[in-house]
């Protein structure tokens, strides 16, 4: 049971690293608009310091105790960065079907 609890905590943990990698691997493709003006500027660097000190330790630890499984989780990412707006609609519409 507790393996099971510890296993449910990895995963939704794995999850919340690729969901971080995915926010500052998209802020970077609003530096060098018109959008990302003098304090969204500060308010997006500060973010992006915070969510990296957040995420450190456990994409080391992650690194270091499975390389494939870290490897695993940036292929995700990188598709998930790839995706359309319309792609990830019709990605969540053929995830909800195939789990009913």
């Amino acid at each position: 049971m507790a393996e099971v609890l510890e296993f449910d905590r990895f995963r939704e943990g794995a999850k919340l690293i690729a969901l971080y990698q995915v926010t500052l691997e998209q802020m970077d493709m609003f530096k060098n608009t018109r959008l990302y003006k003098h304090s969204l500027k500060n308010k997006m660097k500060g973010l992006e310091k915070d969510i990296e000190c957040l995420i450190k330790g456990p994409v080391s630890k992650l690194d270091n105790t499975d390389f494939d499984i870290f490897q695993e989780i940036q292929m995700k990412v990188d598709l998930i960065l790839d995706l359309s707006i319309d792609e990830l609609r019709r990605l969540k519409i053929i995830i909800d079907e195939s789990r009913d």
